[in-house]
């Protein structure tokens, strides 16, 4: 660290003084926007779909002394008095901090409800099993071969390498060094491993899989498969018969047979998550409109416990005591208003974007409207995040079966005629397009862009090429059939 240089008799000269350093206070005013612990609950309250929220329901209920989950109205069980030093609320609340356990006593806190247990069970015996996998598969046919141990377990391990197309993506050198053992001895293995069901299993790339399906031989496939492959992914077919020097006609034929293969032997044994889809949102027709209505039995009842409410207005309680109720109490009227929140904000999107949406609930999934987020969100007077929020992960019921609420926002394209055509609706005139066309002379991108023209919709070749691969439609000249 550097420090002053010495003043010399010269630098400072009579009546001078040196620096001086200055303390002095100064007022500033600026905005900070600080998100309030309530805001922050709702927000991650209105996000949740309806089982999401209802496993975090549970939660609350299980860490919240002061939340209290209740049955039906016409169900509801005549509470005890909150003043009765018998209240089960009181003893579970002083069993958890420790005190007042000889003054209180009772049953334990009452469970959530058995409806909750049947919906449960309900969930579980209609969620799809976990099928077997495909190393599973291929090592339950190895343990029936009569083979050694030490060979045995090369076989196991080339099955954990297999990738989920079925494919060894491992090199056989690789694998021989990590089990210590020659790579002519996996090779062996391998030949085992691809002699199994399903066939074409244990392939290194795609000839090696579907010649394994063809079999041994020398027949026009095997050679469309070995010399002229990529040609054939490319639908190159005059150009394979030209290579080949055979008819165009046999190679139609021979390549009738090879799209009947599998090039994914891995494929049936994958089998991702599961997802479970409960439409929360429901839409009636009264009187020609469409209603919108919040499903809410999906969510327990909840209510602030009567006993700590009561207990707050005791006297001569310990402060301590006292002031852990308090927190507890407000945290479950935050949640409270955090989920009756969430089902006013939900419905009042729902309903805009089913008003605007009137075209598709009355003609059909052709039908949908261009709408984005910032239009429902200056409609309801929330922010645009807030819509973002509330579309996330809701499913609605409409005529036409269940959808993604964030599906109904879609941007467009503008109409000759002035008026917006939705993105979905492009794709799917293009869909129509495709399916009429004559597969020997397959629509163009520039074909289908003059078409789109003709029925108002005025877009750029580019864009058609974009639309097109989001309707899942490959280009013209893999869809040609010669």
């Amino acid at each position: 660290m550097r420090g002053l240089p010495a003043l010399g008799p010269s630098a400072l000269r009579a009546g001078e003084k040196g620096p001086r350093l200055k303390l002095q206070l100064s007022t500033r005013i600026e905005q900070q926007q600080i998100l309030a612990p309530q805001l922050i609950l709702s927000m991650d309250i209105l996000q949740l779909n309806s089982m999401d929220l209802a496993a975090r329901v549970e939660k609350e209920f299980m860490e919240n002394p002061a939340l209290e989950m209740t049955e039906p109205t016409a169900l509801d069980p005549e509470l005890p008095n909150p003043g009765d030093s018998r209240d089960p609320e009181l003893k579970q609340l002083f069993d958890l901090l420790d005190t007042y356990e000889s003054r209180y006593g009772g049953d334990d806190r009452p469970r959530s409800s058995s409806v909750g247990a049947d919906n449960k069970h309900e969930a579980l015996a209609n969620h799809a099993d976990v099928g077997e996998s495909l190393s599973e598969f291929l090592c339950a046919q190895i343990s029936d071969l009569e083979l050694e141990d030490s060979f045995r377990r090369v076989c196991q391990k080339i099955c954990d390498e297999l990738d989920p197309r079925g494919y060894l993506h491992g090199e056989t050198e690789e694998i021989a060094a990590c089990l210590g053992v020659s790579s002519e001895q996996v090779e062996r293995a391998l030949e085992v491993i691809q002699g199994l069901d399903p066939c074409g299993v244990g392939a290194r790339d795609l000839a090696e899989c579907l010649l394994l399906q063809l079999g041994e031989g020398d027949e026009l496939e095997h050679r469309i498969v070995r010399d002229c492959l990529q040609d054939l992914l490319e639908n190159r077919l005059p150009r394979v018969a030209e290579t080949l020097s055979a008819s165009l006609d046999d190679v139609k034929e021979a390549v009738s047979l090879l799209r009947t293969l599998q090039p994914y032997p891995g494929s049936p044994f994958v089998s991702g998550t599961p997802q479970q889809v409960r439409p929360e949102i429901f839409v009636d027709e009264v009187d020609g409109r469409y209603v919108v209505q919040i499903e809410e039995s999906t969510v327990p009842r909840m209510r602030v416990s009567p006993a700590c409410a009561a207990l707050l207005r005791e006297d001569g309680q310990n402060p301590k005591v006292l002031e852990y109720v308090r927190r507890k109490v407000e945290s479950a009227r935050w949640l409270l208003h955090a989920v009756d929140q969430r089902h006013r904000t939900l419905a009042d999107i729902a309903q805009a974007v089913v008003d605007h949406q009137q075209d598709f609930f009355h003609r059909g999934p052709g039908h949908l409207s261009a709408l984005t987020m910032q239009t429902i969100a200056t409609q309801v007077g929330v922010h645009i995040s807030t819509v973002s929020r509330a579309a996330n992960g809701k499913y609605i019921q409409t005529p036409f079966g269940s959808m993604e609420l964030r599906r109904f926002f879609t941007g467009g394209v503008e109409r000759t005629d002035g008026g917006i055509e939705s993105r979905d609706n492009v794709c799917g005139v293009i869909r129509e397009m495709v399916a009429e066309e004559d597969s020997r002379r397959p629509l163009s991108d520039s074909q289908l862009t003059r078409r789109l023209q003709e029925r108002g919709i005025d877009i750029a070749r580019r864009t058609v090429s974009k639309y097109r691969e989001r309707a899942g439609v490959p280009q013209a000249r893999l869809r040609k059939r010669y």
